[in-house]
């Protein structure tokens, strides 16, 4: 097997000695650059691509990029790192610190190319306000979105995007690159290095899932969502030893809401009163949603319980939670939902055939529903297919009114260009309890590349090694780009298990006055997961506000997780330490 020689690069033009201004040139390759505040060392710069290869005529598009020099600055440089931001949609390079964290030292002897997707960020991001700030049914969005980009619908690929990175990588004269993708990212880096092998020392995809080999009905999601949850509870005394496993509590509360859904008020995840209703396909937002983070899955089981008990508030919040918080506009910048449309209306397997006009696409997706209801009606069980597909989770359908691609640039799964990917080093890294990027698509890829290797990080979500605070999943990442020969190694036994509940307390008298203390500060850093706004309100009553990221500093006003209990005072959450330090009262 070849192995790609480690890039030199003579850093004198990338760190001088003299600290240069915001505005001072830097030549790199055949391009200048410019210094700029994104990161220590950063050189900021773009390049013009033609919108669709060899049509001039059509005009070009921006290719924005970051290029971090390594901070030894006396040494030739051991090759340069790539990642590539998920979504589609996200700024890769507004993830900059993310990946800077990931590969900690491998960035004293390496560069880092952060260039963003046309579409997102530096490059021109789509504004499509009706999908940005959505309001209305997904696809219906998603059309108007495709309608207003007109001719440019199908100019957003992932397989033009990844030969801009291409284009970038060779202006900057930067040699091999050692690329890693996360969620999203992992499709677009298998396309890149099956189109441009040449230019690829090493691949990580965190999160994977294949540009092909499976249908729409992603049905692998199914199975492990119910392994998570059953795991989860299993490994956990306090939920394990409290009652009925997650399959039959959920089995049970789906009987009672499919006659009659449970109907309340309460808060969604940045704090908003809101009326739910807890129906079938709530849940399933909760259940597959679960797999960004730990909190669903710390409280779903101990809420169905509670709820069959009669206490609906904790599983009335999980839907607030599942289905609002995080909705208002952001800016297409940080990350856009029309590049999303684009992309996944383009290379994403469908149900439908996307030659076909709209309304006779709505026709066979109908059809393909009331199909797959007879033929395979467990696919996402507890759920049924139609419950699955009205939820908020699913995206079966968010492509029947894109419009029709161009005959010269059909729509359809990515394959590698001449069937098969490169002879070259490949570690897929899949969390245990992912159950959007699925352990089985993981080895579908590991599959299809000669040289590939796979690492289930145990107790782990969706996407490990960025962000990674239990310092495991970004280790293996080091070691494989340093010695991409090398066994990439395990994760086993460093990440602990998620502490999951076994039935939300309603009085102190169920816990004692100092767990149940510990048990609300534990409630409130639950909802930091999903919050947005900074501030939330307590189950039973009472509020909080937050600041920070890698250390989370809360105040607690009342809050109260039980009915004759309020706590109140500070809360420092080192996330990386994994440590909590309180400042309490109760009263």
């Amino acid at each position: 097997m070849a192995r790609a020689a480690g890039l030199v690069l003579v850093l004198a033009l990338l760190a001088p000695t003299t600290p240069a201004a915001a505005s001072d040139p830097a030549p790199v390759g055949s391009l200048t650059l410019h210094r700029c505040d994104l990161a220590p060392r950063a050189l900021c710069g773009s390049i013009r691509r033609e919108w669709e290869p060899g049509r001039p005529e059509e005009g070009t598009v921006k290719v924005g990029f970051v290029l971090v020099p390594p901070r030894d600055a006396d040494r030739p440089a051991l090759g340069t790192l790539v990642p590539h931001e998920g979504g589609p949609g996200y700024s890769t390079t507004g993830s900059v610190d993310y990946f800077m964290g990931m590969y900690g030292g491998l960035l004293d002897r390496r560069n880092l190319l952060l260039v963003d997707q046309r579409g997102t960020g530096r490059s021109q991001p789509i504004d499509c306000p009706a999908l940005q700030d959505l309001r209305t049914e997904y696809h219906r969005a998603a059309g108007r979105c495709g309608r207003s980009l007109g001719e440019r619908a199908d100019d957003y690929t992932t397989a033009l995007s990844a030969d801009d990175l291409a284009a970038v990588a060779e202006a900057l004269e930067l040699g091999p690159l050692d690329v890693y993708g996360d969620s999203y990212g992992t499709f677009f880096q298998q396309v890149f290095v099956g189109r441009h092998p040449g230019l690829v020392r090493s691949v990580v995809l965190d999160g994977a899932y294949p540009t092909y080999g499976e249908d729409g009905w992603y049905a692998t999601q199914g199975p492990a969502m119910r392994h998570a949850f059953t795991v989860v509870c299993e490994r956990s005394p306090q939920c394990r030893d409290a009652g009925a496993p997650w399959r039959a509590t959920i089995r049970r509360v789906l009987d009672r809401v499919r006659e009659r859904p449970w109907g309340g008020t309460s808060y969604d995840a940045d704090g908003r009163r809101t009326r739910v209703a807890v129906d079938a396909e709530s849940l399933a937002a909760v259940a597959f949603g679960a797999t960004y983070g730990p909190a669903f899955y710390r409280e779903m089981t101990a809420a169905l319980r509670s709820g069959l008990r009669g206490d609906r508030a904790p599983l009335l919040r999980l839907v607030a939670e599942a289905l609002g918080g995080g909705t208002d506009a952001g800016s297409p910048r940080a990350y856009s939902e029309g590049l999303d449309a684009a992309v996944a209306c383009h290379d994403y397997p469908q149900l439908y055939d996307m030659t076909a006009v709209p309304r006779d696409r709505e026709q066979e997706y109908a059809a393909a529903l009331a199909r797959r209801t007879r033929t395979h009606p467990g696919t996402y069980a507890p759920f049924t297919v139609r419950e699955y597909a009205a939820s908020d989770w699913q995206m079966l359908d968010w492509c029947t009114r894109w419009p029709v691609a161009p005959d010269d640039n059909p729509a359809g799964p990515v394959l590698p260009p001449g069937g098969s990917y490169p002879d070259v080093p490949v570690l897929v890294l899949s969390g245990e309890l992912d159950s959007i990027t699925t352990p089985a698509e993981g080895a579908l890829i590991v599959g299809q590349f000669p040289d590939a290797e796979q690492v289930v990080v145990p107790n782990s979500f969706h996407v490990t090694a960025l962000g990674d605070t239990d310092g495991c999943a970004s280790e293996l990442v080091r070691r494989f780009v340093r010695h991409p020969a090398q066994d990439a190694g395990t994760c086993a036994g460093r990440v602990p298990p998620v502490a999951a509940l076994g039935v939300f307390p309603r009085r102190v008298a169920d816990l004692g006055r100092a767990r149940t203390v510990e048990a609300t500060v534990a409630d409130v850093i639950d909802r930091w997961w999903n919050n947005y706004s900074g501030h939330g309100v307590g189950l039973r009553g009472g509020t909080w506000r937050y600041s920070g990221g890698d250390v989370v500093r809360f105040r607690l006003r009342d809050v109260r997780l039980v009915d004759d209990l309020a706590v109140s005072g500070r809360v420092v959450w080192d996330r990386y330490a994994g440590t909590v330090t309180s400042h309490v009262t109760s009263r």
